[in-house]
């Protein structure tokens, strides 16, 4: 039984590659946009029903090719497992020389994208402005 293979194009760019220093760069750039925007507008006082969870800080952090933000929060329930959690709730992919891919994650913990080709400051407007990343 003979097999042929046939080339098609995905849809998705091949990741590139940082070095260090470029991550270090994003990460900066990233954490400024967080405690700007994020910080400023959504972190809020404990609520007066202590059982519900809520948030209390931003983080970014790279995960192997993406650059993820990620919310922190608090779980004052008695019956938590745990006082605090983290979820991811963006993330950036680096394509190419200022090329971003941005994602979002959705209830069912799984990525979609949200815009691509776009510059770093795009993605960060599209963040302010896109419903997707709001709390």
């Amino acid at each position: 039984m003979s097999r042929q293979w046939i080339w098609a194009k995905s849809d998705t760019p091949p990741k590139c590659i940082l070095s260090k220093w470029q991550k270090q760069s994003l990460v900066a750039g990233a954490d400024t946009f967080l405690r700007s925007f994020y910080q400023a507008k959504f972190p809020s006082p404990p609520p007066e029903n202590t059982r519900f969870n809520y948030i209390v800080d931003f983080s970014v952090c790279w995960h192997g090719s993406y650059l993820r933000f990620t919310a922190k929060y608090a779980c004052p329930s008695p019956d938590a497992p745990a006082p605090f959690f983290d979820h991811p709730f963006a993330r950036l992919g680096y394509f190419g020389t200022d090329r971003y891919t941005l994602w979002a994650r959705r209830h069912n913990d799984r990525w979609i994208v949200i815009s691509d080709e776009l510059t770093l400051q795009e993605c960060f407007e599209d963040m302010r402005t896109n419903p997707w990343f709001h709390f």
